[in-house]
């Protein structure tokens, strides 16, 4: 947030009462806040080091250093004022920091003014010099005035999110009173406007906030809210169209619950060490649950804090009675968490078993370790140092083995793909108006749920990170609480047979259920990343490649080349009679390659770095060359025609598109040796990196060309093998070696080729498949 933009926004904010502002407690939480006082700092830095330099040399300074230096002063003091009469327009339109922010604004003023004089005094020649001491004192009056006029323009920011939360707090009310199908449809409309507005307001905040769990906090906020806007209208159409079905209103009110509980969390966040916010203003979360579920133990946080105890016994070398009773404490915790997993009945019982044993041998070090002191210092010196060693080891140990526990029950269920059976099942047997089939579905959604929710806490539990942390958590809250309004959804449907929108509130229902099994699977890939050590690595390899704008340049190719392997895949699939036919095989193979070379655009995959792109891109074209070569073999068993004429055209596009790409990926900067040539001298490097960074953009461009050429030649192929009915035999070409060793094809007949006529059987081309492609 910058001060420019607190003048910007709305300017009807409404007086409450006034709100006491610490002066030292100066804590920022916002980007934009620090990046408006880095050219600050910068600047009176220049001017201490200046007065620091003058001091210690005693040496008079050249005229053009001591006008520069008096020019710094005089820009530090007019860019203040000129700051401070935006901070004054900001206090006049907003009463409730008025006071707060006049004084901050004089005391900005001031200061800003005593450091243009000291520097003035710097280069008089009376003689007499100014103590450092007293420069560095203005300049931090100065930097502490401007920092409280910042943070109260982030206050008023502040407010006016929570004005737009006030606001459809308000709607969500009205809506949930209203018993009129036309006026809610009123509201309603109301109520979306309300949502977009807070959506871009949340959204900005969002991305400026410097916490990595406050930022991760909203985004699953604002992500719930999202989804159940949608939850909202069907579950209200249904309770309006069925008004005395209780289990209807169950779920309408759990929804507008969930809301309510989305508006807390964003409130807390953009409040959090700016305002107070009341915890229970929107919605009273149960006794069990906490709003800020980043401060929620887990298994690997009582590890951690565990593994923090042990570092600092093992600098003290000693275990007094205090240090002694928060270990145990701790390695009580410890085994609290890890509950989740033993008592799970879908842990294997060697597994369980395993996760025993080092619990078991953790407490048998502990033992070690707190047992009373030794006079012989020496001794127990060494003895503590060990037993911390032991444990440390233990305790990673078990750790690992919960993360192989989590992540194989969640690729079991990854694997089965259950839900979706589920879902679709249910969604099918609604639509047929299968009642029995919706009941018997439900009861197995039931399971299903509390299996996947089961699962989500245990990735809660290994969770390294922060943003991990808060997203695993909160996904397993959504679910546990969407599980039971799906079925109140089912039931409803269960009881009104006939009503459309109860069909169509359950389908809503479903696809929200599998929207977030998604994002967990999501979770899950970034959770097995992190503690394999993989996610800095992949985040590494992608972020120092481009600059931001050639990064979405390269994102929107790579997505242009993920929509073509998607069509690629399609033609292939249509020659499910000829499994073994190489083109299928060809394409399919560089379909693959395509799609690792798209991840990559987007920092994942099994492409990590620029040299293992380029290898990947040197192989497609190889692939491509033994595609044409293939075509051009089935080409000689196509007829003369149109069919004929417009599969050769687009054959003989593929060599130039392969050998551009081949000299490409064999240019100077790629690959090793010019990692090597790279780190000479710094100038030298950052001109090959920026050279590499246009070699991979080319390279994905030309990529992506000769893949529309591919998707072009299978479609050709598949058209002149159903009309002329040329079948694949599946034996190789025969071949005869030539003098200098190479090869090249002989086909002494017809019948020696890869492909024949097929004269008794008449196939007609199916109808062009088209594929929806969800990026």
């Amino acid at each position: 947030m910058s001060l420019r933009g607190a003048v910007d926004a709305p300017q009807a904010v409404a007086p409450s009462a006034p709100l006491s502002f610490d002066p030292r407690n100066l804590e920022i939480k916002t980007r934009s806040v620090e990046q408006t006082l880095v050219p600050l700092v910068s600047q009176i830095t220049t001017l201490v080091n200046f007065k620091e330099g003058y001091l210690s040399s005693g040496k008079r300074r050249s005229d053009r250093a001591l006008r520069a230096a008096l020019k710094v002063g005089s820009a530090v003091e007019a860019a203040i004022e000129r700051f401070v009469a935006v901070g004054e327009t900001i206090a006049d339109e907003n009463a409730d920091i008025q006071p707060e922010m006049y004084d901050a604004c004089h005391e900005a003023r001031l200061a800003g003014a005593s450091i243009a004089n000291l520097n003035g005094c710097l280069v008089d020649e009376s003689g007499s010099a100014i103590d450092k001491a007293v420069l560095v004192r203005a300049a931090r009056q100065l930097l502490s005035s401007v920092t409280r006029v910042l943070l109260l323009a982030d206050r008023v920011l502040v407010r006016h999110i929570l004005r737009a939360e006030d606001k459809i707090a308000y709607s969500l009310t009205k809506l949930e009173n209203t018993t009129n199908f036309t006026e809610f449809v009123k509201i309603f409309t109301e109520f979306g406007g309300e949502m977009v507005d807070l959506a871009h307001r949340s959204g900005d905040r969002q991305s400026d906030l410097k916490s990595e769990k406050r930022r991760t906090q909203m985004a699953v906020a604002r992500t719930s809210l999202e989804r159940l806007t949608m939850l909202l209208l069907t579950s209200n159409k249904t309770l309006l169209r069925h008004p005395d079905s209780e289990s209807a209103r169950q779920c309408r009110d759990g929804v507008f619950h969930q809301m309510r509980l989305a508006l807390q969390l964003i409130g807390f966040c953009v409040t959090d060490g700016v305002m107070p916010f009341d915890a229970s203003h929107y919605a009273s979360p149960s006794n069990e649950e906490i709003l800020d579920i980043g401060m929620q133990l887990t298994a690997n946080a009582a590890i951690k804090q565990l593994m923090e105890m042990l570092e600092m016994v093992r600098m003290t070398c000693s275990v007094g009675t205090g240090v002694r009773e928060r270990l145990i404490s701790a390695l009580d915790s410890l085994c609290e968490m890890t509950q989740d997993f033993t008592d799970s009945a879908y842990t294997p019982h060697h597994h369980r078993e395993q996760i025993l044993d080092f619990l078991e041998e953790c407490r048998f070090e502990m033992t070690n370790l707190i047992q009373p002191e030794d006079h012989d210092e020496p001794l127990r010196s060494e003895g503590i140092e060990v037993s911390v060693e032991r444990l440390s080891r233990r305790l990673k140990d078990l750790r690992k083995q919960l993360q192989i526990v989590a992540m194989e029950q969640m690729s079991e269920i990854l694997r089965a793909n259950e839900d979706q059976l589920i879902l679709s099942s249910i969604k099918a047997c609604s639509v047929s108006g299968d009642i029995d089939g919706v009941e018997k579905y439900l009861d197995k959604f039931r399971e299903h749920g509390e299996h996947v929710q089961e699962v989500c806490r245990l990735l809660h539990h290994i969770s390294l990170t922060d943003a991990l942390h808060v997203a695993t958590g909160h996904a397993e809250r959504n679910l546990r609480a969407l599980a039971p309004l799906t079925l109140l959804a089912g039931r409803t449907l269960c009881v009104h047979p006939s009503s459309r929108i109860a069909r169509e509130n359950v389908e809503v229902f479903c696809d929200t259920w599998a929207q977030c099994v998604n994002d967990v699977s999501r979770l899950a890939k970034e959770t097995d990343a992190a503690a394999s050590g993989r996610l800095a690595a992949e985040k590494h390899a992608y972020m120092s490649l481009p600059r931001p704008g050639d990064q979405q340049k390269m994102a929107k190719v790579g997505l242009e080349m993920k929509l073509l392997t998607s069509e690629v895949d399609a033609e292939a699939e249509k020659w499910d009679e000829y499994a073994e036919n190489d083109i299928v095989k060809r394409a399919k193979a560089m379909s693959s390659m395509a799609y690792n070379m798209y991840l990559f655009t987007r920092g994942d995959g099994p492409l990590k770095t620029t040299h293992d792109l380029f290898t990947q891109a040197e192989f497609f074209a190889e692939q491509a060359n033994k595609m044409y070569k293939t075509v051009r073999e089935f080409s000689y068993e196509v007829p003369g025609s149109a069919e004929k004429s417009d599969l050769s055209t687009i054959l003989e596009k593929i060599p130039i598109h392969c050998q551009q790409l081949q000299v490409l990926v064999k240019s100077p900067t790629v690959g090793k040796p010019a990692t090597f040539s790279k780190v000479v001298i710094t100038l030298t490097n950052y001109y090959s990196n920026l050279l590499e960074t246009l070699q991979v953009d080319s390279v994905i461009q030309e990529t992506k060309n000769l893949m529309n050429e591919i998707a072009k030649l299978v479609t050709a192929c598949f058209v002149c093998a159903t009309k002329y009915e040329i079948e694949f035999r599946g034996s190789s070409v025969s071949r005869q070696v030539l003098a200098d060793g190479s090869e090249y094809a002989q086909r002494s007949s017809r019948e020696s080729t890869l492909w024949r006529r097929t004269p008794s059987i008449r196939r007609t081309a199916p109808p062009p498949v088209t594929q929806h492609n969800e990026i």
